[in-house]
């Protein structure tokens, strides 16, 4: 979000109505436009700008509309890698967040062969370690059919992998009582009725679920990509997995849904995360998942 001028409006109701919460950061999941909307560098500023509105820090992972995209015809087939980098360039040129009282974060350039994924950062609040990864839609780019997209999904997703890892393992060197991640894909297959672990996203999940179980402790994965609030706690990686009790999936809203979701964290609690919806006031309200009715429930 936003997705459309006709947005505009209802996000900046957004942003006021964060401001006016006063959390003590906020985090944007990706896709800051439609993904048949051409972009400008004009545009990557406007939201620069929006995110720097905000009172407290704002921290940002990219989406799939942002750059993977835009070899759309509907974007002008423009190339996935020249958006990336103008994202980065934009977003992520200094270790620190977004936002009028931005806070300090670690990135993935400090690893050695991974100085190029800026936009993977990490920082601890309240006794949580919580971490942006850039695993986004359209199947994570992996894409034979755009040129270089294969390639870019590789190298992406070996970072992708260890910076999972060294999150972890802060969060065992620290002693946190949790682990939270952010980023825009909605990996799940099962989501969508489909078996097994899509091929985009199949290093990602395995790597999150091993360390997951490894971890014991609380465990929260918040993305975007679905438009639509969910919350899973305790959750399978995959149609017919085993639920993975200590980890919990939360979905934000998107697309025309100009709302957000709202985390308290409890280091104390044994549930550490309490996960929930923040609607706007004045905006048109959001569409949620229908509940199962007793039958459909297996």
């Amino acid at each position: 979000m936003p997705y459309g001028d006709e947005n505009f409006s209802a996000y900046e109701r957004l942003l006021a109505e964060i401001n006016r919460q006063r959390p003590a950061f906020t985090v944007h999941c990706g896709d800051i436009k439609g993904g048949g909307v051409p972009p400008t560098e004009a545009f990557l500023k406007q939201v620069h700008g929006w995110f720097d509105a905000l009172e407290g820090a704002a921290i940002y992972t990219p989406g799939d509309n942002e750059w993977t995209d835009v070899h759309r015809a509907s974007n002008g087939s423009q190339d996935p890698a020249v958006w990336l980098a103008k994202v980065r360039a934009e977003y992520f040129s200094a270790e620190r967040s977004m936002g009028r009282a931005p806070i300090p974060l670690v990135t993935q350039r400090r690893e050695r062969g991974f100085e190029k994924f800026v936009e993977n950062a990490r920082w601890t609040r309240g006794g949580v370690v919580f971490a942006t990864v850039h695993v986004v839609g359209s199947n994570n780019n992996n894409s034979p059919e755009i040129p270089g997209a294969v390639a870019e999904f590789r190298g992406r997703e070996a970072a992708n992998a260890a910076w999972v890892r060294a999150t972890f393992a802060e969060a065992r060197a620290t002693g946190a009582a949790g682990v939270a991640f952010f980023f825009q894909a909605q990996p799940f297959a099962q989501s969508a009725g489909i078996a097994g672990r899509v091929s985009g996203f199949k290093n990602f999940l395995d790597v999150m679920e091993a360390e997951a179980v490894a971890w014991k402790k609380p465990v929260l994965l918040v993305n975007a990509d679905e438009h639509r609030y969910r919350l899973e706690i305790g959750m399978p990686f995959e149609m017919g997995g085993e639920v993975r009790a200590n980890v919990t999936r939360l979905a934000t809203f998107g697309a025309g849904d100009i709302h957000a979701v709202k985390v308290t964290v409890d280091a104390g609690s044994s549930q550490v995360f309490l996960c929930g919806p923040l609607l706007v006031p004045g905006n048109a309200l959001p569409v949620l998942p229908r509940a199962k009715k007793a039958s459909e429930a297996k």
